[in-house]
């Protein structure tokens, strides 16, 4: 689809800046929500985890993630090609994905999924994992894994776009990438040492709270984000991204009470997410 700079609306623009912040927030999130759940000697790390993994996914973008995973001259059905590597040519004239924003607004966008997206995994390898393997994996994961997956499924020449594959805000490039790789992660890490054989406990139901707070917030610009302001569709991801979260919530927090006879924090938080 061709664009140009003559379709670029402002408002648009402005909404997917905005939701380029929120989704930023889910990655802190990410990590206040981890650091909850674990033993108060490591719930320093996880949070410091995620914010590497922000960096670092941030670099691995702008050297050539962005152009592996959303260059629209590949002929490839697999990757993108090194097209705009180092950003070259990433400026003013939309992607056919978002054709009412600026090519760069939608670039920067798209970095947030991906560098939320092994954050999400390191959860599974929570109290078992050192800061430069983690760094290393996530750079390699992101290139390998990661960035050809998001190509199949946005990507204009990608093989699951073009059979008419819709994935509307990362259901397959981040969420079933993410869980497969936390699955992975437990099947190479195996259980943590002590575990079964000592109480676990979250150390910081808090932490557990802000952290679910910063990614319910953070998901309205995932998802409503992913819209734009095509046809009304913002609205309707916004609101059925309200109503799926009080709805799980609520039905995790009942479900717990018919065990626990108490409301539980912990249950509403897991239920939301």
């Amino acid at each position: 689809m061709a664009t140009s700079t003559d379709d670029i609306d402002m408002a648009a623009t402005v909404w997917m800046i905005a939701s380029t912040a929120l989704v930023f927030l889910m990655v802190p999130g990410l990590g206040y929500f981890y650091s909850g759940m674990v033993r108060s000697k490591n719930a320093l790390s996880l949070v410091f985890l995620c914010m590497m993994a922000l960096a670092v996914v941030t670099l691995q973008w702008v050297v050539w993630g962005y152009s592996l995973a959303f260059s629209e001259t590949s002929t490839s059905p697999f990757i993108g090609n090194l097209t705009h590597w180092l950003f070259l040519d990433v400026e003013y004239t939309p992607h056919p994905n978002a054709p009412t924003v600026p090519g760069i607004v939608f670039a920067v966008y798209q970095c947030m999924f991906a560098a939320l997206t092994p954050g999400l995994a390191i959860g599974g390898a929570a109290e078992r994992i050192r800061v430069l393997p983690t760094i290393v994996f996530v750079f390699v994961w992101s290139t390998l894994v990661y960035d050809p997956i998001a190509y199949w499924v946005w990507a204009p020449n990608g093989w699951l776009f073009r059979l008419g594959a819709l994935d509307f805000a990362g259901g397959c490039a981040v969420e079933t990438a993410s869980g497969f790789a936390a699955l992975a992660f437990y099947f190479v890490l195996g259980k943590r040492k002590g575990f079964g054989e000592e109480k676990w406990e979250p150390h910081n139901y808090l932490n557990i709270i802000l952290g679910a707070a910063f990614l319910y917030f953070g998901w309205f610009g995932f998802n409503a984000g992913a819209a734009s302001l095509s046809s009304g569709r913002a609205g309707i991801a916004f609101m059925t991204t309200n109503l799926a979260a009080a709805a799980a919530g609520l039905t995790w927090v009942a479900l717990a009470f018919r065990i626990e006879h108490k409301f539980s924090s912990f249950h509403f938080c897991s239920g939301a997410v």
